[in-house]
């Protein structure tokens, strides 16, 4: 694993690099540094090349000058993906980061390649800060420890003004309104036990891009990246697959509505090196990948 720092408007943005192979950018979410990445990140090294920043004024990264926005973020998301040459990477973005990386795909469309949506905020039904703090209190109880830390570590190390500030642009943010103008094939991941957004939101998230599909994943919380990343790489291996086969725009025919448990999708993904989310389906399961109608 290796650190990079690079100077992205005005400021400094710290990140690691590991493994080798197509690029993956991981993008964390509200107040949470890349460090709860990494293990997805490791996941990835064998086959791919993860990339982990850290956004503005979290984690590692310098502040930006002003007032933190979402749009600020995705701006500086932008240039660091050039300056550190990555042509088209593929992105996996949790919870405040797909609001960013949607963001930046809809301002810069040929810098973003597929993506991977884990936890999509903000839900249009929760979206006020009592609900919010609701939805963190619930989380919390379903998180796994090392998440929790992270969190509190890194929450500290923003500060209060940053996170108030940046956290009024959040809630104002409309993901919702962007997405069906996003090309880019995509999945969105929700694990059944999310406090931040509801299975109904997460599946109208899908249905609303153009080229995405919906993963549920049953009794994983918010940061399933965190508790399942060999689920994630399979589904990043598979879009990736894709991207080379179809062009872009096509839905290919593969990818069928299917359900499998989790023993299946990991012995599938280990015996047979086959994505659990491609070929016959499983059915009468509970994990749901389903195709944009």
């Amino acid at each position: 694993m290796s650190r990079i720092e690079t100077e992205v408007a005005g400021t400094r943005m710290h990140g690691v690099v590991l493994g080798e192979g197509p690029p993956v950018v991981l993008v964390h979410g509200f107040g949470i540094s890349g460090a709860y990445m990494l293990p997805l990140a490791r996941a990835l090294a064998p086959t791919f090349t993860a990339f982990v920043p850290d956004l503005p004024g979290q984690g590692e990264s310098g502040e930006l000058r002003g007032r933190p926005t979402l749009a600020r973020l995705a701006r500086a998301l932008g240039r660091w993906v050039d300056a550190n040459g990555l042509v088209r990477p593929a992105f996996v973005a949790n919870s405040m980061g797909c609001q960013v990386v949607t963001e930046l795909a809809l301002r810069r469309p040929k810098l973003v390649g597929p993506m991977v949506l884990v936890g999509p905020t903000i839900d249009p039904a929760r979206r006020d800060a009592p609900g919010q703090l609701l939805a963190a209190f619930r989380d919390a109880l379903r998180e796994p420890l090392g998440v929790l830390a992270h969190a509190a570590r890194d929450d500290a190390k923003a500060g209060v003004r940053m996170l108030y500030s940046l956290g009024r642009s959040v809630l104002d943010d409309r993901i919702e309104d962007r997405l069906p103008s996003l090309e880019q094939r995509a999945v969105v991941m929700h694990g059944e036990h999310d406090a931040f957004g509801s299975e109904d939101w997460a599946g109208r998230a899908a249905s609303l891009l153009p080229n995405g599909r919906l993963l549920v994943v049953p009794g994983e919380p918010h940061s399933l990246h965190y508790t399942r990343p060999d689920l994630v790489v399979d589904v990043v291996s598979d879009l990736l697959v894709e991207e080379g086969d179809h062009r872009p725009g096509e839905l290919p025919g593969r990818l069928e509505h299917g359900d499998v448990t989790a023993r299946q999708q990991h012995e599938a993904g280990r015996g047979q090196g086959a994505l659990p989310l491609a070929g016959e389906p499983v059915r009468d399961e509970v994990v749901a990948f389903t195709p944009h109608e």
